[in-house]
């Protein structure tokens, strides 16, 4: 068996956490809404579905990023109020480590949870404006919900084949149009 090279970023106190996964050769990103409770060696349910679905698709590797990256076992719990620090943090470290790991697919996969709070959908197109310029193709598993949102894997199949997603049109139509602006400035 291959030894595990764990990607893995959280905060101190681990009440944040940016990234979660395994690198290899070829590899894929996978967004979600925020973390829970996995970490490297112990793996949620989210993140096992994300890792099987992943090597089903072909890839080797992994990265688990999420929209807004505050630890909570349920969006519900996530503050009501967005930190604008906390989301520049993410974006960043997103941006950064697609880069290095040379990621070129990112597969979107949080369902109607992007609704779970007011923040989230311009969380998302605030994300995907920084990531733009990297050409990347962007995935979904099954159709969209009937809100028009990216599956969540949690209860699809193994077997789940990735599909080509209009991004671009995605964030236009669901996320920018539907979402208040909200400020960037950090303390």
């Amino acid at each position: 068996m291959d030894e595990i090279t764990w990607i893995y970023q959280n905060n101190a106190a681990n009440t944040v956490r940016y990234v979660l996964g395994q690198k290899a050769y070829k590899m894929i990103a996978c967004i979600g809404i925020n973390p829970s409770t996995a970490k490297p060696d112990d793996l949620d349910s989210t993140i096992k579905a994300v890792k099987n679905i992943s090597e089903f698709n072909g890839f080797h590797g992994w990265a688990m990023y999420n929209v807004y990256p505050q630890r909570a076992t349920d969006p519900d719990d996530l503050d009501q109020k967005m930190d604008p620090n906390l989301l520049l943090s993410n974006i960043k470290l997103i941006g950064e480590s697609i880069h290095y790991l040379e990621i070129d697919t990112i597969w979107v996969a949080y369902g109607d949870l992007i609704e779970s709070r007011e923040y989230l959908p311009f969380c998302m197109s605030t994300l995907y404006d920084s990531l733009d310029s990297l050409n990347l193709n962007w995935k979904i598993i099954g159709n969209p919900t009937q809100k028009g949102h990216p599956r969540h894997p949690l209860y699809k199949k193994t077997e789940s084949p990735f599909l080509d997603f209009d991004m671009e049109k995605y964030v236009v139509e669901k996320l920018k149009s539907h979402t208040k602006t909200f400020e960037l400035t950090t303390v």
